[in-house]
C-alpha cells in the first residue's frame, strides 16, 4: 500500500467498492503545487530542484530511494535524514489534504473529527495530549491542529458521527490541551494550495536574503501565485460527475492503470471533458488561452500548459495506431466552404468520432499517430486529435471529405470548443 501511486489507490478504492469523491481525481493538481522550504540548500536553485524531485516522486508513487537518487544526480549533498523529512512531509501532507477533502464531502453525515495519536514512546508529548481530542469538523481548531503536526507525525483524524461524538464526550474549549505545534507546523488543510505562496513571501521578508536571491523568490512567488490561481480554475471548471461520467471515469482508471500507473487522475479528469460532444466549461477556458498560449507569465499559458499537458500525457500512451481514420463528426467543419487544396489547423484536442446522426463522412489519411485513441483509455469510440495537426483537403462531395495529413500551414483553424477563425 505504501508504494501505491494515486491511480492505483483509487482503482484499489474501487475494487473494495469505495466511492470516491469527485475531489480525488484532481487531487494531484495540489500535490504538485505545494511546496515546502529546505533550509540547509544554499540556493534557490537547489531549493527548486529538491521540491521537484520530491514532486516527480510523488506523482510517480515511487520510494524514498527513488527520491534520494534524483536528488543526488543533481549534485547536491544532503544528509538522509534531512532528504527524508522533506520527502515525508511532501507525502504527508499530500494525502492529509487528502482526507480532508473526503471528510468535508461527507461531513453532513460525520460532522465530528476525533483526534487519534500512537501511545507509544516514539509520540510527542504534546501530541499524545491531543489524542481524543473531539471537535465539529469546522471548528478553527483543526486549521491550527489537522495532521501530520511535524516531521514523521503519525496522528490520523477521524471523522465520526454526531452520535457518537455526544458518547465519546465533546471536547470543550476548557478541556483543550495547553499545547503547541512544533516550530513551522501548522498544516491548514483547507488552505493547502495557497501555502506555496506562504512559503515564498516568507522567504522573501527574511532580513538574510540578497538581493539577486529576493529577485529570484518575487519572480517564482508571481509563477506560483498565477499556478495556484489556475490550479483553482481548472478545478473549478471540470464538470460533475454525473452518473453516465462516472461510468466512464471507472473504466478510465482501469484501463489506465494497466497502460501505466503513474498516470495523473486529473489527466483522465481533463480528458474526459475534452472528449465530451457538448461544449463545457473547460473548453471553454481553453479556446481563451489559446490566445495566450506563447505569453509566459500570463494565465492562459499557465492553463495551457495544465490542460495540453494532461492530453499529451495520455496521447503518448495511446495514440491511434491505424492509417486512417473515418467518421462523420468533427464539430464546427460543416461552417467552412472547404475546396480541394484547403488547409485547416487543429489548434486543439478536437473531438473525431461516428456520430449516430446520418452526415457526410469524413476519412482523414495517413492518420497513424495523430490522434488519441479513446477506446484505449476508456470505454468510448472515437479519437482526439492532437493539436498542432494541419490536415488539407484531398475531395469534397456531398457525400464525403477526404483530408490528408500535411506540413502546410494551415490558414484556418479549430480551437478548444471547435469554433473556427480565418487567417485571411
Amino acid at each position: 500500500m505504501d508504494n501505491m501511486t494515486l491511480l492505483q489507490a483509487i482503482a484499489f478504492a474501487r475494487s473494495r467498492g469505495v466511492l470516491l469523491p469527485a475531489d480525488y481525481y484532481a487531487l494531484d493538481l495540489n500535490t504538485r503545487q505545494y511546496a515546502s522550504t529546505v533550509s540547509h540548500l544554499a540556493g534557490l536553485d537547489q531549493i527548486q530542484s529538491v521540491l521537484d524531485s520530491a514532486y516527480k516522486v510523488l506523482e510517480s508513487g515511487g520510494t524514498f530511494r527513488d527520491f534520494q537518487k534524483l536528488v543526488e544526480e543533481n549534485g547536491i549533498e544532503l544528509s538522509e535524514v534531512h532528504l527524508d523529512n522533506v520527502f515525508r512531509t511532501n507525502i504527508q501532507n499530500a494525502y492529509a489534504h487528502g482526507r480532508w477533502l473526503h471528510q468535508q464531502q461527507n461531513k453532513d453525515k460525520r460532522p465530528y473529527l476525533e483526534y487519534f495519536a500512537i501511545n507509544d514512546k516514539r509520540t510527542r508529548p504534546s501530541h499524545l495530549e491531543l489524542d481524543g481530542v473531539i471537535r465539529h469538523i469546522d471548528d478553527p481548531f483543526w486549521q491550527k491542529w489537522y495532521p501530520p503536526n511535524g516531521y514523521r507525525c503519525r496522528c490520523t483524524i477521524n471523522a465520526i458521527t454526531e452520535k457518537q461524538a455526544i458518547r465519546k464526550g465533546i471536547t470543550s474549549n476548557e478541556d483543550l490541551p495547553n499545547v503547541e505545534p512544533d516550530t513551522g507546523w501548522a498544516f491548514q488543510p483547507s488552505n493547502y494550495d495557497k501555502q506555496p505562496n506562504e512559503i515564498l513571501k516568507s522567504k522573501e521578508a527574511s532580513k538574510t536574503i540578497t538581493p539577486d536571491a529576493k529577485t529570484e523568490v518575487i519572480d517564482l512567488r508571481k509563477k506560483t501565485l498565477v499556478d495556484t490561481e489556475v490550479d483553482q480554475i481548472i478545478k473549478t471548471s471540470i464538470s460533475d460527475l454525473t452518473d453516465e461520467k462516472q461510468v466512464i471515469i471507472d473504466e478510465m482508471v482501469d484501463k489506465a492503470v494497466r497502460l501505466d500507473p503513474n498516470i495523473r487522475p486529473s489527466d483522465l479528469r481533463i480528458t474526459l471533458d475534452l472528449a465530451d460532444e457538448k461544449e463545457n466549461a473547460l473548453t471553454t477556458i481553453l479556446k481563451q488561452a489559446e490566445l495566450q498560449k506563447d505569453q509566459d507569465g500570463t494565465a492562459g499559458k499557465s492553463i495551457w500548459d495544465k490542460v495540453v499537458g494532461a492530453f499529451n500525457r495520455l496521447f503518448t500512451l495511446a495514440k491511434n495506431t491505424a492509417s486512417k481514420l473515418t467518421g462523420n463528426s468533427i464539430r464546427g467543419i460543416d461552417d467552412l466552404s472547404l475546396t480541394v487544396g484547403s488547409v485547416i489547423g487543429i489548434q486543439t484536442p478536437t473531438l473525431f468520432k461516428q456520430a449516430q446522426k446520418v452526415g457526410k463522412q469524413i476519412a482523414i489519411l495517413d492518420a497513424k499517430g495523430v490522434a488519441l485513441d479513446l477506446s484505449k483509455i476508456s470505454g468510448m469510440n472515437g479519437a482526439l486529435l492532437a493539436p498542432d495537426l494541419n490536415l488539407e483537403v484531398v475531395s469534397n462531395t456531398d457525400e464525403q471529405l477526404v483530408l490528408k495529413r500535411t506540413k502546410e500551414q494551415a490558414t484556418r483553424y479549430f480551437i478548444a470548443n471547435q469554433t473556427v477563425f480565418s487567417l485571411y
